[in-house]
């Protein structure tokens, strides 16, 4: 501990002794106790609220100062040593005793003020006190059974009054003393009551008027709580104790004696402890429920603000609808009166109207929760989307009572998925083109050697799986090198893109032309038998010879073709080996021709 910890324990030790001394000898010297003990003993209470607030290291310090201020105020009253020191010993034991039992008491709970908290603590109280007052009477010289009973209920009563109020205005909790003007205003008012009504009780003769004190303390409780509860009763046994000292008011018409009126005295001050905790601790704890729902309102309303979720309830025999502040926010509007059901629904889009009010219906008559996606228009025009889940609530006879649901905004999720799929249709369409792109022909559009060449490789390898029939036809355009020396490369290309259109158009959906090399072309005749084969070859040949030239100034442009069918065993080199071969052969023969290899 560092030397200025050190000293504010020192300091804070001093003062709880000299606090515990000051309240011994106002005990002592304003109440008329039997054997010379005080009504009530308010340094009890004292000395357990220090053990209580002090932490664990400063608690030797707040002892040895307590042992020091017993022993001198003692010692004063009695003025012998002996008898003192037992008393002080019995002080000091039954502080530690009711610490013991107590000190888990704040920690479990915001306050002293919990019926649970509160029945540990009158046991507490009441043990500490019978410990002490046995070891008193022994260390004292076997002291009266009179002297037992006084200082169990002086003792007692002070545990009981004065820990609650100190630990009630050093840990207020929910119920503490007041915090601003206005309500220390109201306090010392109510407590200004208090004092008067037991002044009027216990000054005057005339009447016993003992019930009105019970009646202010009520009054304090309910209207401050834990602070009224125990200020009150602190007010009433310092008021009671001086009229006993003085032998005046309601108690003094019994004319039993001090001694009766001393126990009657305390014996009423239990009865309002009995009446006060109670309705404390209930008071604090409506306070603590108040103060929870409060704090979980604003918890709901902050979650509800960040993930733009609101809440509604539709009550449906009075068709009344309650929104949450956000879904007021999410609407465009500011929180003010409850909307209608039908101005509710015409926020809605036109066209998600019907749905709305559609699924509400299927809620009720299936009695199941369901939700449903809608677009709402908000007083500034803009169109928002909504997601909403409701379910119904029954009444205690089984029908439906009203409907609750969540509401929330979901505008980015959607745009954001909207996006998200248009940029996949986007990046499906480039990866589409690419596709195309690598597979195409840039001068003719239609397959290239690479694409029309792997379509080869499949059907040969689907056909090997099948058993079906595969022909292939090689075609090439006759004469070309001389049209492109004698009309250019620009119209060489055009003749090119004109046998190519050709070889697309009479080829059938299932076949695939490609090209394959300069002014050469591959068509690949999947499921064709030979003849089918040359039909089909025979339909572009004569195509590409009825194509109309004059526009480009040539007279006939035609293409020789080889044809080949797939045989058992025979692969791709060996099949376009075979096709090519038969193109030798009509280029050999005179072209514009079409030669067939089996």
């Amino acid at each position: 501990m560092g030397s200025s910890n050190l000293r504010r324990t020192i300091l804070g030790a001093i003062l709880a002794g000299i606090l515990y001394f000051t309240l011994a000898g106002i005990a002592l010297q304003l109440t008329r106790g039997a054997d010379g003990v005080a009504t009530v003993w308010p340094p009890s209470g004292v000395a357990v609220a220090a053990l209580l607030l002090a932490k664990p290291g400063q608690r030797r310090w707040v002892l040895v100062a307590l042992a020091i201020a017993s022993f001198i105020a003692n010692s004063v009253w009695i003025g012998r040593a002996g008898p003192a020191l037992g008393h002080t010993t019995a002080n000091v034991v039954e502080a530690l005793v009711a610490f013991w039992f107590m000190r888990d008491i704040q920690r479990r709970n915001d306050s002293f003020f919990h019926i649970a908290a509160i029945a540990r603590f009158c046991f507490a109280a009441v043990l500490a006190a019978l410990i002490s007052a046995t070891i008193a009477s022994v260390l004292a010289g076997g002291g009266s059974a009179h002297m037992f009973v006084s200082w169990l209920t002086t003792t007692t009563l002070g545990i009981l009054i004065v820990v609650p109020l100190i630990m009630n205005f050093m840990h207020p909790g929910t119920s503490g003393p007041a915090s601003n003007a206005a309500q220390l205003g109201r306090t010392a008012l109510v407590l200004a009551v208090v004092a008067v009504v037991a002044a009027g009780a216990f000054t005057q003769s005339a009447f016993p008027l003992l019930f009105l004190p019970l009646l202010s303390v009520l009054f304090a409780t309910y209207f401050l709580g834990a602070t009224g509860a125990t200020c009150s009763i602190l007010i009433i046994a310092a008021i009671g104790s001086v009229a006993i000292w003085q032998d005046r008011g309601s108690i003094s018409l019994q004319d039993a004696g001090t001694e009766v009126e001393v126990l009657f005295f305390q014996f009423y001050l239990f009865t309002l402890l009995v009446s006060a905790l109670p309705l404390a601790a209930m008071i604090a704890m409506r306070d603590r429920s108040f103060a929870e729902v409060e704090r979980g309102k604003r918890w709901l309303e902050m979650s509800e603000s960040i993930a733009k979720v609101g809440h509604w309830r539709l009550e449906l025999a009075e068709q009344r609808l309650f929104w949450s502040g956000e879904v007021f926010r999410i609407h465009g509007l500011e929180p003010a009166s409850q909307p209608g059901l039908d101005v509710a629904v015409n926020f809605y889009h036109p066209e998600d109207r019907s749905l709305v009010e559609g699924t509400l219906a299927q809620c009720l008559e299936t009695l199941k929760p369901i939700d449903f996606e809608a677009r709402i228009v908000r007083t500034d025009g803009e169109i928002r989307y909504v997601y909403s889940c409701s379910e119904v609530e029954l009444r205690e006879d089984g029908k439906p009572g009203a409907i609750f649901g969540i509401f929330q905004d979901v505008t980015n999720r959607v745009l954001a998925t909207m996006e998200l799929a248009s940029a996949r249709a986007r990046a499906e369409a480039r990866a589409d083109e690419a596709i195309h792109l690598a597979e195409t022909d840039s001068l003719t559009e239609i397959a290239n050697r690479r694409k029309v060449l792997a379509f080869l490789d499949d059907e040969i390898a689907a056909s090997g799986t099948t058993g079906g029939p595969l022909a292939v036809a090689v075609l090439d355009i006759d004469r070309f090198k001389q049209i492109n020396d004698r009309f250019g490369h620009a119209v060489g290309d055009q003749v090119i893109r004109r046998v190519a259109q050709a070889c697309a158009l009479a080829t059938r959906g299932s076949d695939l032309a490609g090209r394959i090399g300069g002014e050469e072309f591959l068509i690949v005749l999947p499921s064709t038998s030979a003849e089918m084969a040359f039909a089909v070859a025979e339909r572009v040949r004569g195509m590409v010879e009825a194509i109309d030239w004059e526009p480009l100034d040539l007279a006939k442009v035609t293409v020789s073709i080889g044809l080949a069918s797939l045989a058992e065993g025979m692969d791709r080199q060996e099949l376009m080996a075979r096709a090519d071969g038969a193109l030798y052969q009509a280029k050999h023969d005179g072209r514009n021709l079409l030669r067939q290899t089996g």
